[in-house]
This record gives structure tokens, C-alpha cells and sequence, in this order.
């Protein structure tokens, strides 16, 4: 949703930017495009391979001292700040993809698809990150495997899944993408089985929700991003997810609110004041030309404020 993000940021020259997922480097260069030769972008990921393509991809923006590359979680975004500005230092626009590149993808090293024989069951954005999805999948018992399966892909069929799991692991390690699939597909009744959708998303999106702490470390970033805007600045938050979109949803909501006493109050007792201006009432989605170009956008959801 790179035409709807950039018409909310609406850069111009002499503003400054932070791009919390570089990913492809999509948004950082769109970006930069409209700075000329002012203003700046922070970019960050926890993904090597996405800063090493930057390197060369953006090498003018960098030499020109206008892109500055972190290799980092953006969930300590205010330190990450600290390191390359000033520490009063504020932004014009802040933009969240949390989705995978196409790179992050299509590495089979890396294990996120389920369209991928053979790959490494691993899901590791990398950064210090320790834990893999092979582990997971191979160590956790199954009450375990179920509550992630269920709490993080919504998944009704989420301990018969574990149980299938749990049986084949016992049998031989579960190592490869298309072990877990055919283990996946296996447990969930042909009937259950969404045409459109394939049987192991869930499971696939609930693993690397795990592995990753993404949740977590979109909670603990978003008051961050807020106190980094300017009065007039910009955050766009695009989610795939619908516990990620909940997430972004409430405390968007909750930011806007001058007061947060519980309704029986008769007056306000808490003192809070809104942060936020929410810019997009309703959640905005791909049009059908983007998702007939890109399908993997389809489940894109965006939300934008302002800081007041």
C-alpha cells in the first residue's frame, strides 16, 4: 500500500523520516524520492540480507548523508534513534510494514513460506533472535504447540494439529517446510480445508509470530513511534494479521482519547489527554489492482494518525 502511505506522509524537502521495516526498501526510496536533496530516513531491520540490498540499492542516499541504515529490533526504536540523532531529535512521519519481502520469502534458508519444498524450518529474522521454528515445533509439548497455534493463527483445528505433530516428531525430526505441511494437511478434514487459502497459514503465520516476538515488540514500539513525532507528524501502520491489526486498532483508539475512566465516572479522574488524530476511521485495504499485481497484499490492512 505504498500510494496510500506516501499520500498520509506526503514527504517534502527539509523533513525528516523513520522507516521501522526497510524489508525491500520500497518505502525508505519512495521516500527519499520526494526530499531532494534535504531531509533524512532511519531506516531499520533485523534482516541482514534487507540492510546489505539497501547498501547497494540506496548508496547514493547513504553517501549523501540523507539514509542512515540500522541493523536493529524496532521494538528499541527510541535507542536506535539516539544513535544517529540528536536526542531531542523529532520526525515528520513514521511508517510500520509488518509483513516479509519477497526476499524474506522466497529464502529458503529462512523457512516463511509454505509454497517452499525442502527449506529450513527456521523463521529467524536474525538480529540475536536464538529461537527457530524447528525448535518449536520439535521441543514445545503439545499444550504448548496448541496455544501459540491457537492464540496466534486463530487456528479451531490448533491441538489436533499438535497431537500430528507430537506423533511424527516421535517417529523422525520435523525439519523441512514440506514435512510440516503434509503433517498440517493431514490434520485438518479435507471439508475445513479452505480452497482459497492454504491449510498451513495459520500455522506458518503462528510460528513466526513466536519465534520472532512480534507482538511484543509491536507493543512496546508504537508508544515509541508516538513520542517521536513532531506535532503534525504521521504514523502509518501496516498489519497482515488480524492480532496484529487489534493491537494497532486499540492503542490507536486509546492514544485519541482525552479520558479513560471507566463510563460509571462522573468525572474524569485519570487527567489523560489525546496524543492522536486518528487520520483512517476505518481500516484501509489494497485496491483490487494492487492485489491482482501483488496478491501476497491482499491481507493488508492500514491505519494512519497525526500527533496532536
Amino acid at each position: 500500500m505504498l500510494k496510500e502511505v506516501m499520500e498520509y506522509l506526503n514527504p517534502e524537502p527539509g523533513n525528516n523520516y523513520i522507516d521501522c521495516t526497510l524489508g525491500g526498501g520500497g518505502y525508505s526510496k519512495a521516500i527519499l524520492g520526494r526530499l531532494g536533496n534535504e531531509g533524512k530516513v532511519l531506516a531499520i531491520d533485523l534482516d541482514n540480507l534487507a540492510i546489505a540490498n539497501a547498501a547497494l540499492t540506496l548508496k547514493l542516499s547513504i553517501a549523501n548523508h540523507q539514509l542512515y541504515l540500522a541493523h536493529a529490533n524496532f521494538k528499541n526504536l527510541s535507542v536506535i534513534v539516539k544513535k544517529y540523532f540528536t536526542a531531542d531529535a523529532r520526525f515528520d512521519g513514521i511508517v510500520l510494514d509488518l509483513g516479509l519481502s519477497s526476499a524474506q520469502l522466497e529464502d529458503r534458508a529462512r523457512g516463511f513460506s509454505f509454497n517452499l519444498t525442502g527449506a529450513q524450518l527456521n523463521m529467524n529474522f536474525g538480529g540475536g533472535i536464538t529461537e527457530t521454528a524447528e525448535n518449536i515445533i520439535n521441543s514445545w509439548d503439545i499444550k504448548e504447540l496448541a496455544k501459540i497455534f491457537r492464540d496466534y493463527g486463530e487456528e479451531k483445528f490448533a491441538y489436533k494439529i499438535a497431537l500430528a505433530i507430537a506423533a511424527e516428531r516421535r517417529i523422525k525430526r520435523i525439519i523441512t517446510t514440506d514435512q510440516l505441511v503434509k503433517i498440517i494437511a493431514g490434520a485438518i478434514p479435507k471439508r475445513f480445508q479452505d480452497k482459497k487459502t492454504h491449510p498451513a497459514t495459520k500455522i506458518f503465520q503462528s510460528l513466526r509470530l513466536a519465534v520472532n516476538q512480534e507482538l511484543d515488540n509491536l507493543r512496546g514500539a508504537l508508544p515509541q513511534a508516538v513520542s517521536l513525532l513532531k506535532p503534525g507528524g504521521k504514523l502509518a501502520v501496516i498489519s497482515y494479521h488480524s492480532l496484529e491489526d487489534r493491537i494497532v486498532k486499540q492503542y490507536f483508539r486509546q492514544a485519541a482519547r482525552d479520558c479513560l475512566c471507566p463510563p460509571i465516572m462522573p468525572i474524569c479522574q485519570c487527567g489523560h489527554k489525546a496524543e492522536l488524530k486518528i487520520l483512517t476511521r476505518k481500516v484501509l485495504r489494497p485496491t483490487a489492482e494492487e492485489v491482482l499485481k501483488n496478491p501476497r497484499s491482499r491481507s493488508a490492512k492500514l491505519r494512519v494518525v497525526e500527533k496532536i
